[in-house]
């Protein structure tokens, strides 16, 4: 009798020391080695207009390279491309199609200038948590584009960079890229710890990402990470249409990532984003009483290793 409690105490102390165990969780990319994930998101925005119900898909699919290339201090300075993309929006008022896989339409401006972005490297810059701290060259490749489009009137060039800048633009991206990347703690963690970190968003509308993160495995060489966040416009405002907005927007959003212990990259990820609320349009010549405008935001996103 007393060996088998020795042995179950002995089995449970070993038990408690493997659970026990610490991990210091970050991004340890090998210089010079390309990694790249395979996105897949879908976002469905409804504006309630009083008489009719607008509704907006977009649908984004692509395989995006980071090479890290140099530090910054503890810093990682990456070579960043879009190395395929299929944009999709589809709305009663804008329909755009574009697929860098085939042929560029000679009528379609907007593709034009996402073919310009396709396969060029730019600069982004990390921390080993995740943090996009800065994007470089991308604004100017977008200009570049936007410029090689030859013969179009000037109005239509500005909407045209404004709506791809909105999208793929330096801001947009540190946000965009930001809920992707930015996972990590500054400090090591075990199994069933919690950490917090927040991401500013403008991608269109300005909006503030705080998410409360926890390690729930840690087997098979790889981490599972899950995260829960709050989402907030906080007010803020925005031009729409060339008239003034503002967003008071919440809701929530749910993260899970399998990732490699080696280096931190992805194995494979899930996020969900439930947002609603009021946009308010300021009054204007053409509509004095300015008009509230219900809307409701639902996106899904998928990643994989590539």
């Amino acid at each position: 009798m007393k060996n088998i409690f020795l042995a179950f105490s002995l089995f449970l102390a070993l038990t408690i020391g493997v659970n026990a165990q610490s991990y210091n969780l970050k991004y340890n990319l090998n210089k010079g080695q390309d990694y790249r994930f395979y996105q897949e998101t879908k976002m469905k925005i409804v504006q309630s207009l009083g008489f009719i119900d607008q509704e907006i898909n977009n649908e984004f699919k692509g395989i995006t390279r980071f090479t890290p290339i140099g530090n910054e201090g503890d810093n990682i300075i990456l070579n960043t491309s879009f190395e395929t993309m299929i944009v999709s929006v589809k709305s009663l008022l804008f329909n755009l199609d574009y697929d860098s896989s085939k042929p560029i339409d000679p009528s379609n401006q907007m593709s034009k200038v996402y073919s310009g972005i396709i396969g060029k490297n730019f600069k982004m810059v990390i921390n080993p948590q995740g943090k996009v701290l800065r994007v470089e060259g991308i604004d100017k490749m977008i200009s570049d584009a936007v410029n090689a489009m030859g013969n179009v009137q000037p109005q239509m060039a500005a909407m045209i960079k404004k709506t791809v800048s909105s999208q793929f633009g330096a801001e947009a991206l540190i946000g965009n890229m930001g809920m992707l990347l930015s996972m990590y703690p500054n400090a090591s963690k075990k199994v069933g710890d919690k950490w917090s970190n927040n991401t500013k968003i403008a991608s269109g509308i300005n909006a503030e990402l705080s998410n409360t993160w926890t390690l729930a495995d840690a087997s098979n060489k790889q981490w599972k990470l899950k995260g829960n966040g709050n989402i907030s416009t906080q007010g803020g405002e925005a031009i729409m249409n060339g008239m003034k907005v503002t967003m008071n927007l919440s809701g929530n959003q749910d993260s899970e990532f399998v990732v490699s212990q080696n280096d931190g990259w992805f194995v494979s990820g899930k996020q969900k984003q439930q947002i609603q609320g009021v946009v308010s349009m300021k009054g204007n010549a053409q509509m004095p009483q300015g008009m509230d405008i219900p809307m409701k935001v639902s996106s899904s996103t998928y990643l994989e290793k590539r």
